[in-house]
């Protein structure tokens, strides 16, 4: 606790966090310049004991006040890897678009420390908060490092005010790059247009996870990004909230949710659309038209937030509903057996087409090839067909086919060991057409 109260301390005293940085019995592991009290010939004086301490993770650099001396030392540290290893690199303040300079020192001076990470070995996460709207030289500073830096894996730009210009040069240095996992343009006014070229990058790029973008002001440019991710196998977390998105946009991405199978959160938190656009998501993720429209649902979401819209909290609760298969299940093959679960207990016309087939082994033979070959996962046909087949072909006082379908579904249709009942044997050596010859010998 005492370290801790120095280190705050130090923060905003000058003399002591030089004092720290200096010595060998005290760690600094964040160096925060930020404060006011840190003057330009200050910050210059820190940079130097602070070269020595291998300590140090997180720098915070407020650019307003990094003069060229300053600027020369950080760019030693960062571009030839001199100094602390640091992992993340803060800037503040950065020059703006209303910035006048009769020279423009300030943005060549952010250029040339952006630019340095091209080569830079250690900085894993690097935050850019500008004083206004971002000067439009920034974004291509960016782009370039993108290209080349291996290390790097989030990018935050929230609120830097980049327009679809500089998303345009972001995204196209994105479409190449391999190692940005997390990146943040949220509260930048992209627009359609920059919200397209992000939307192609997200279709070549196979990397990024987690991607924000609220309030970027994105209406029918939505379409671009509806399509992009029914080809990208990488997004885990999406979130556009706080924007202008329709029932015709939400209605064409619910098409492309069925096509996903990476993403687990998506926010559409304060957007513009209605109970269509969210009975759509919520037939994406379970529609139990009939067994393959269950079978071509969404089994990854996680997460889904559609609070703030034009909905009533009963339309919010039946659309999230579904979510509590994907949510609770391990395995997405254990989500999709207990949808088809589901589906087989909630109407009796599920059975019905089932029944005139239970007459006689024969049938039923000439029927599985059929039923195999009309449905896309063969785990969930193999439950299926164990359950309604099997157990109604070897039941000595055949059974109407609906109380066997619904006993073998709630007894043993999704039972955790993943056993055969017939001959104890496991999923992966036993198959469906072996259950029926060996009980028809």
């Amino acid at each position: 606790m005492a370290d801790e109260a120095i280190t705050e301390e130090a923060s905003s005293s000058p003399d002591l966090l030089m004092e720290l940085l200096s010595s060998e019995e005290l760690t600094l592991d964040t160096v925060d310049l930020r404060p006011s009290t840190f003057t330009t010939s200050d910050i210059r004086n820190v940079l130097l004991p602070l070269m020595t301490n291998l300590s140090i993770r997180v720098l915070y650099l407020p650019m307003d006040r990094i003069d060229l001396v300053c600027a020369k030392t950080i760019t030693m540290m960062t571009m030839k890897n001199v100094g602390p290893p640091f992992e993340e690199l803060h800037l503040s303040n950065l020059p703006s678009e209303e910035h006048t300079d009769s020279e423009p020192t300030s943005r060549k001076i952010a250029s040339m420390i952006i630019s340095s990470l091209k080569q830079n070995k250690h900085i894993k996460k690097l935050h850019i908060t500008p004083q206004a709207v971002l000067h439009q030289s920034i974004p291509s500073s960016i782009a370039s490092i993108l290209y080349d830096n291996t290390v790097l894996t989030s990018l935050n730009l929230r609120g830097c005010g980049i327009s679809h210009a500089g998303a345009t040069k972001i995204s196209c240095a994105l479409a190449s790059n391999a190692s940005i996992t997390v990146l943040d343009l949220s509260n930048n006014q992209l627009g359609n247009a920059g919200i397209c070229s992000v939307a192609l990058a997200l279709e070549l790029n196979s990397t990024i996870q987690k991607l924000k973008l609220s309030g970027t002001n994105i209406s029918q440019g939505g379409e671009a990004m509806v399509e992009a991710l029914a080809l990208n196998k990488s997004l885990e977390v999406l979130d556009m909230s706080r924007n202008l998105l329709d029932d015709v946009v939400v209605t064409k991405l619910a098409r492309s949710l069925k096509l996903n199978t990476s993403l687990r959160q998506l926010s559409l938190r304060s957007n513009s659309f209605s109970t269509i656009g969210a009975l759509c998501l919520s037939l994406a993720l379970y529609d139990p038209k009939n067994l393959q429209t269950v079978l071509d649902c969404n089994h990854t979401i996680q997460f889904l937030d559609i609070d703030s819209n034009q909905l009533s909290s009963e339309c919010i609760m039946h659309t999230n509903k579904p979510l509590r298969w994907n949510a609770l299940s391990g395995t997405e093959n254990e989500t999709i057996r207990k949808k088809v679960s589901a589906f087989l207990l909630e109407s009796e016309s599920n059975y019905l087409s089932f029944r005139d087939y239970f007459e006689d082994t024969t049938t039923v033979q000439h029927l599985l090839p059929n039923v195999l070959g009309s449905i896309k996962n063969s785990t969930v046909m193999y439950y299926l067909v164990k359950n309604l087949a099997v157990h109604s072909i070897t039941a000595t006082s055949r059974p109407d086919a609906l109380s066997v379908a619904k006993k073998s579904s709630s007894d043993s249709m999704f039972s955790t060991d993943d056993k055969c009942n017939e001959c104890a044997k496991d999923d992966n050596t036993c198959a469906v057409p072996e259950f029926v010859n060996v009980n028809n010998n």
